[in-house]
């Protein structure tokens, strides 16, 4: 009995709906103003869009600092919309976007950057994986360096309205459901 308990405990660190619900409710109990932690939400997740995997969370945070009122830690949990599950389907559509902006000289299949991503990807540390994807060349990095930027812009604009709209209407409820058990 114990083994299933034990095999329970590592299959939730892939159970990506509950790390999400996890992250959304440390983020409504920021104490900080619904606007603050949207707008660093949607920062954080254009940041995430960008192919700059392993300095993302401290880009995220660089990118806050003109920004006063845009929360930092929302900012960083924004830019885990790219992680080890989403990576390679979200950089190969990056990349694809990307090419409509900038046409590259031999545009890649999809089969044929998630294998050479992925093989950056294994690569260790951030300079090796840098060096990797510099590597393979303005035709694939510079696409996705523009493809990220202009999903990561279209992707934040839904993204503060509906993070402020629901932190709104949590602690509205919150609110009054503590007033109700108040008056009692």
């Amino acid at each position: 009995m114990a083994d299933c308990t034990e095999n329970k405990k590592e299959i939730k660190w892939y159970d990506l709906k509950s790390q999400f619900l996890n992250i959304w409710k440390n983020l409504i109990h920021l104490n900080a103003d619904p606007h603050d932690i949207a707008f660093g939400l949607a920062l954080g997740i254009f940041v995430g869009f960008l192919p700059i995997m392993g300095i993302q969370m401290v880009v995220a945070g660089l990118v806050c600092l003109p920004f006063k009122r845009a929360n930092k830690p929302a900012a960083v949990a924004g830019v885990w919309i790219t992680n080890p599950l989403t990576v390679i389907p979200i950089y190969a559509f990056i990349y694809w976007i990307g090419t409509f902006f900038y046409p590259a000289d031999h545009v890649v299949t999809p089969s044929t950057i998630m294998t050479k991503m992925t093989d950056v990807l294994k690569l260790d540390g951030f300079i090796e994986q840098t060096k990797g994807f510099l590597a393979l060349g303005a035709d694939i990095f510079l696409p996705m360096c523009i493809g990220g930027a202009v999903v990561g812009l279209i992707a934040m604009i839904p993204t503060y309205f509906i993070t402020k709209k629901s932190i709104m209407v949590y602690r509205a409820k919150k609110s009054a459901k503590k007033a109700g058990q108040n008056a009692e």
